[in-house]
C-alpha cells in the first residue's frame, strides 16, 4: 500500500533516460529542457553526488507540454548548444589549442560532449564550450610529499583544516607529515 502512496506523489514519467559518462541532472536537465529541481524530485531516490552512468532517469512531463523523448538522447549539440558557445574544429587543432583559446579543463569539454573523440579530434567537428569549469572530483587519498603540511594540504584541495581532520579521525594534526596517507572528504 505505501508503494502506490509513494507513486501516486511522484511525478509521471514522460520518457527515461539512460546517463552516460560526463552527465549530471543539471546537464541532463538543461539538454532535455526539464526544469532541473522537477528532473531532481523525480528521481528523489538518487543522490546527485551519486549519479552513475547506466542509471536511468524518470523525465518528468512538463507543466507546459511533456517533452518528446529524443530519438538519441545526446549532449549539447550545434542545434542545442547556443551559437556563441560552439567552437568548430580547425585542421591540426587539438583538444589542449581549444582548452588554451576558451580557458577550460579536459574534464569540462568531455562532460559537455561525452560523443565526441577528443584525442581523435576532425576538422569540423563541433565542440560546446560551456561558460563554466566543472570542478573535478577528489581523490580519495593523497600521500603527503616532502615539505607538506596539514595546512598546504587543505589549502591545496581547497578544504578547511577541520574538513582534513574529520575525513581522518585517527590522525593528530602533527602526524600529517611526508609518507602519510591522507583521506581526503569527499
Amino acid at each position: 500500500m505505501s508503494e502506490i502512496t509513494s507513486a501516486a506523489r511522484q511525478p509521471a514519467c514522460a520518457y527515461t533516460y539512460t546517463v552516460k559518462r560526463g552527465d549530471s541532472f543539471y546537464l541532463i536537465a538543461r539538454r532535455l529542457g526539464v526544469p532541473l529541481r522537477d528532473l531532481m524530485n523525480a528521481n528523489a531516490d538518487i543522490h546527485p553526488s551519486r549519479l552513475m552512468v547506466g542509471d536511468v532517469l524518470c523525465i518528468p512531463s512538463c507543466a507546459e507540454g511533456s517533452p518528446q523523448a529524443p530519438e538519441t538522447p545526446t549532449p549539447e549539440t550545434p542545434s542545442t548548444c547556443p551559437a556563441n558557445r560552439q567552437h568548430v574544429v580547425q585542421a591540426n587543432e587539438t583538444a589542449a589549442d581549444i582548452q588554451i583559446q576558451h580557458n577550460k579543463s579536459l574534464h569540462t569539454l568531455e562532460a559537455a560532449n561525452p560523443t565526441l573523440d577528443f584525442e581523435n579530434l576532425q576538422a569540423g567537428d563541433t565542440v560546446c564550450v560551456p561558460n563554466v569549469n566543472l570542478p573535478c572530483a577528489l581523490p580519495g587519498s593523497v600521500v603527503m610529499a616532502a615539505g607538506d603540511t596539514l595546512e598546504s594540504l587543505a589549502s591545496r584541495y581547497r578544504l578547511s583544516v577541520g574538513q582534513l581532520l574529520r575525513a581522518n579521525p585517527c590522525l593528530a594534526p602533527d602526524d600529517f607529515v611526508q609518507g602519510t596517507t591522507v583521506k581526503l572528504p569527499q
